[in-house]
């Protein structure tokens, strides 16, 4: 079944698998393509724009993801945990008014959680925002279980590591980006099992390597050439780690080295008929990205917490969801549920829900709700009995069809449909949406999206970005709270500092002590970015979340990109011979890119 996609306009195929899910859980087929739907869900999360406002109902200052213009209440989370009951906001069905104005309504009547965390479980961690179990850590984002870190995203399990994406179970780790089970890790990506390891890629259980990619089982080796331990040690004493200029040209030095090896279509491990990228311990998980554990699903992304199956349009965090459509940031033993939004632990047959808090108890049968906790049976926040709700949910799906909410670009919302993105509290370029579908305020607001423009910030930095010290051994502790200017902005004629990408740069940053105590243990410069800024750095070098069919770049006896001038000369004889390789895939690699990339079968005639 061809569809032309509500959104983009562009043609998209929906599978009869496809089909007989949508049957199966009894929702009309999607009217938007996989990547509209993927950042319409998006656009509801703020995860790292935060401001500092007071809460609407105890007045104490607080740090939220909502700014202090925001037009709706919001509240702390003492209040909003121990002080609000969202029943009381219950209203009637109109049906009279498409269900949509109805639950934007709710949804600015219902104060809003200023900061999405499991607050008894966080400790000396006052910076970061969706997140648990955490201690003594800095603005980590969609992170748990983990102490003395700072600047993640999805961190997981780790200790004393600074500027991380995607990363479990590290120590004292800096700079990695889907790296797991490593210590004394930094510059590296995908690597597992390994130590003392510097600017890698996807090494496994390796030592002492600097430089280095697709190797298992190695130590001393420096850009995949092999050194005795003596040798190697000597050329390790000629490079300063601690200097920026060093780590800097040692960094581009790898990323041309990048450009020399094969890539496998596919980064993942232990799956089983899977397409997409960054895939782990999967079975039929298709247009996947960024998951583990994941059985029977299509287009899900980040979902990092086992275990999900049975699910489509599903995005973020998972932990025994079964059966999910059309969901943002929902988990923890759900079981049907579509098109809802943050909604946490133990409950089933949810349908628009936003900020839901199931748990131990009864949670169930809920329809156009907002912040409820462990209810059932009930619709737009009031309580009804089962054979009230039973009777009144299909007459507003049918209403919801007859009437349906048309946004202002034109676009139709009928029973099937995530919230339109004018229901989102947030502007495009404060969500994750920006991170990973980066837009311009033009095109942003061209697709129908909000804008925010940054505050007005009197930002003068105390340090220009070249007036920092380039070797770590030459800052002290007055540098401590200082305001450092990022290298992405600029220092207009008042001396005030202005952005120059769109990164979300604050413009200026400052280090904290934890921090340059860790600088100086693992002798590491100071960075020139802000924090925003480099997070945009570590996912760009992610593949995006789309993808494309293209060919086996194996010649014969060589492997070359068209796009890349460099040629990697196979060290075995493949399947094919001296002939090019015939097989084809679905690649999150861009045809545009310079990597080499090669079939399963190949790749592994060359690395595994």
């Amino acid at each position: 079944m061809i569809q032309t996609c509500q959104n983009c306009k562009k043609e998209f195929q929906i599978a009869e698998e496809d089909l007989q899910f949508y049957e199966r859980i009894n929702v009309p087929p999607p009217t938007w393509c996989p990547e509209c739907r993927l950042q319409r869900r998006m656009v509801f999360m703020n995860q790292r724009v935060l401001y500092k406002r007071n809460c609407d109902l105890c007045n104490k200052e607080f740090l939220s993801a909502y700014p202090k213009d925001f037009k709706g209440k919001v509240y702390c989370i003492d209040c909003w945990w121990n002080k609000l009951d969202p029943m009381d906001y219950g209203r009637d069905y109109d049906f009279s008014k498409p269900f949509f104005e109805q639950l934007k309504d709710l949804f600015e009547d219902v104060p809003r959680l200023g900061f999405n965390r499991l607050e008894p479980t966080i400790i000396n961690s006052d910076y970061c925002n969706i997140c648990s179990e955490l201690k003594n850590s800095y603005l980590l984002f969609n992170s748990d279980y983990s102490e003395e870190c700072g600047y993640g995203t999805f961190v997981e399990n780790s200790k004393n590591s600074f500027d991380l994406y995607m990363v479990d179970k590290l120590e004292l780790c800096y700079e990695c980006i889907g790296v797991r089970n490593s210590y004394k890790t930094f510059y590296s990506v995908e690597c597992r099992e390994c130590m003392d390891v510097w600017f890698s890629y996807n090494l496994s259980n390796c030592k002492h390597c600097i430089g280095c990619a697709n190797l298992k089982n190695k130590e001393y080796c420096i850009f995949n050439k092999q050194y005795s331990k003596e040798d190697y040690f000597k050329e390790l004493e000629k490079m300063d780690f601690g200097s920026y200029k060093t780590t800097s040209s040692l960094k581009a030095k790898f990323f041309e080295f990048l450009k020399t090896i094969p890539y496998k279509f596919i980064s993942g491990k232990q799956n089983y008929n899977v397409s997409g990228d960054y895939i782990y311990n999967s079975k039929n998980a298709l247009n996947a990205y960024e998951v583990v554990s994941t059985e029977d699903s299509k287009y899900v992304s980040f979902l990092t917490i086992p275990q999900t199956k049975n699910s489509y349009d599903f995005t973020m965090w998972g932990g025994g969801a079964e059966n999910m459509y059309e969901c943002m940031g929902c988990g923890g033993g759900q079981y049907n549920v579509k098109f809802s939004y943050s909604c946490w632990l133990e409950a089933y047959n949810l349908n628009y829900c936003y900020e839901f808090q199931g748990g131990s108890g009864s949670s169930s049968n809920l329809f156009g709700c907002v912040g409820l906790r462990n209810k059932e049976y009930c619709i737009l926040n009031k309580q009804y009995t089962k054979e009230e709700y039973e009777s009144l949910v299909p007459k507003i799906i049918k209403h919801m069809n007859d009437m349906p909410y048309i946004d202002k670009k034109g676009r139709i919302y009928k029973y099937g449909e995530f919230f339109p993105s004018e229901l989102s509290p947030f502007c495009y370029n404060e969500t994750i949406a920006q991170e990973y579908f980066p837009k311009t305020k033009e095109q942003a607001i061209s697709e129908g999206y909000n804008w925010k423009e940054p505050e007005e910030k009197n930002i003068i930095p105390d340090i220009k970005t070249e007036d920092l010290p380039d070797n770590i051994k030459d800052v002290d502790e007055s540098i401590i709270g200082k305001i450092i200017q990022c290298e992405h902005s600029k220092i207009k004629e008042d001396g005030t500092l202005e952005p120059t990408c769109n990164e979300m740069c604050t413009r200026g940053f400052k280090i904290i002590k934890q921090e340059l105590d860790f600088y100086k243990r693992m002798n590491l410069p100071i960075p020139r970015l802000c924090p925003n800024c480099r997070h945009f750095q570590r996912l760009k070098q992610r593949n995006p979340l789309k993808l494309w069919h293209r060919k086996c770049q194996c010649q014969g006896t060589y492997g070359q990109n068209p796009n890349n001038p460099n040629i990697y000369q196979n060290q075995t004889t493949h399947f094919h011979q001296n002939n090019p390789c015939p097989n084809e895939f679905e690649t999150s690699y861009p045809p545009d890119r310079p990597e080499i990339v090669y079939c399963e079968e190949c790749y592994n005639q060359e690395v595994v």
